[in-house]
C-alpha cells in the first residue's frame, strides 16, 4: 500500500453520492511543489467512504486548507498521471480549532484555525 500524507486547498466542494448503499464523499485537493510564483501544482482526487465522509461534507469547502492522509493511488489518463487518494484521514482544520465568533462584526472574519494555550510547550530546549 503507498500511503500519502499532504495538506493542500480544496478545489471544489465536497460532494457526497451513495454508491452501492455507502456514501462516498469525493473533492479535489491543489498542492503547490515550493514557493516560487511559478511553481507547479500537483492535484490529487480524494474519496472519504462511510459515514465519516458524509459528516465531513459540510467543512469541505472550495479555498479551505485541509491535511489529508490515505492510500495513493496511481493512474493515468491521456499520458498525464492521475492522482487518486483513498482517504484514511482528513483534517479539514489542519489540527487547530475552529474560532467561534460570538459578535455580528466577528462573523465576516476569516474562518481560520486557532490554537489554544495547552498545545504549546513552554519548555522548549533552544
Amino acid at each position: 500500500m503507498n500511503t500519502i500524507f499532504f495538506t493542500g486547498n480544496v478545489g471544489r466542494d465536497a460532494e457526497v453520492r451513495t454508491v452501492n448503499g455507502t456514501d462516498v464523499c469525493n473533492f479535489t485537493v491543489a498542492v503547490k511543489q515550493g514557493f516560487s510564483r511559478d511553481a507547479p501544482t500537483e492535484w490529487y482526487r480524494v474519496a472519504v467512504w462511510g459515514s465519516r465522509g458524509s459528516s465531513l461534507a459540510q467543512y469541505v469547502t472550495k479555498g479551505a486548507k485541509v491535511a489529508v492522509c490515505g492510500e495513493l493511488v496511481i493512474g493515468s489518463y491521456e499520458g498525464k498521471s492521475q492522482y487518486e487518494v483513498r482517504a484514511h484521514e482528513v483534517d479539514p482544520f489542519c489540527g487547530g480549532k475552529r474560532e467561534e465568533s460570538t459578535t455580528a462584526g466577528d462573523s465576516n472574519r476569516d474562518q481560520r484555525p486557532v490554537y489554544g494555550d495547552d498545545e504549546l510547550d513552554s519548555d522548549v530546549p533552544f
